[in-house]
């Protein structure tokens, strides 16, 4: 991966009428320094064995990375289900946040609006900040940030980014901050260029961690695992490969814990749900 990588390609800017694109923010150039921070974003993340471990790791990078202490990781089937991810991965007072939006605020987040969506899908990246440069929020949304974000939990600054994840899924990784300016437009410029970067690691990761861990396995535990998948008892898999059927118990006890799995069913099932 280069650097050049890492810019906003034509395809990334925002496709809006002439007078929207006047009043948006304009164009950031990213510095030496924000490169630097963003490759440092994506080797915290491109060791990941998994999407959960992703979805930890770019929490946690943020953090550390960006100075973020507030971040959440929803995930859903489409963008317009995100907001009711009852699992999301959270940070500092998001978790503390996640009851009553669940409740009360989910179908009226800021970053489920019209204006939110269409900067998400072209640009990668919303915040509150270019939101209210563009005009008014709608109402809905403008009660969720003054009553939810700003008077219940202080929260003066929002951004949100959008990633790309597989079998069509999408993210949505929020940011919040006390201080009113704590996302600059050099931030949000490189978390745009991030964007791109991070949905190209996550679309390949396994779903799942039993799936990372099937993935890793030798050669020979794979080809254990292909004829349990086919129904094979222990010693027919010892007559197939060769091999002593306490060799075969072993590895197939082996496999077990190294998948999670509780049973030859469970494991037989996960190797058909990975094709």
């Amino acid at each position: 991966m280069t650097q050049s990588t890492l810019v906003d390609s034509p395809a990334s800017t925002t496709t809006a009428t002439p007078s929207r694109r006047a009043r948006s923010s304009p164009r950031t150039a990213l510095r030496r320094a924000d490169y630097e921070r963003a490759f440092d974003v994506l080797e915290d993340c491109d060791g990941s064995p998994s999407l959960p471990d992703f979805r930890e790791q770019l929490v946690e990078a943020l953090h550390h990375r960006f100075g973020l202490k507030h971040v959440s990781f929803f995930v859903g089937a489409t963008f317009h289900n995100i907001f009711g991810d009852l699992a999301p991965v959270t940070e500092g007072n998001t978790a503390k946040m996640l009851p009553e939006y669940q409740e009360r605020w989910s179908r009226y987040d800021v970053f489920g609006t019209p204006a939110a969506m269409r900067q998400l899908v072209s640009s990668g990246v919303s915040s509150l900040s270019e939101l209210r440069a563009l005009g008014a929020l709608p109402a809905s949304a403008n009660a969720y940030v003054r009553h939810f974000l700003q008077a219940t939990w202080g929260m003066e600054s929002a951004a949100a980014m959008r990633l790309e994840l597989p079998g069509g899924h999408t993210a949505l990784v929020g940011m919040f901050d006390t201080a009113p300016d704590r996302l600059s437009p050099q931030d949000l410029a490189t978390l745009r260029a991030l964007s791109r970067q991070l949905s190209a690691i996550a679309r390949g990761l396994p779903v799942s961690r039993p799936k990372a861990a099937l993935a890793g396995l030798s050669e020979r535990q794979r080809q254990v695992v292909q004829l349990v998948a086919d129904g094979l008892s222990n010693a027919q898999i010892a007559e197939t490969l060769s091999l002593a059927e306490d060799s075969v118990k072993k590895y197939v006890s082996r496999i077990l814990s190294a998948t999670g799995c509780q049973s030859r069913m469970e494991l037989a099932l996960l190797a058909r749900s990975r094709g």
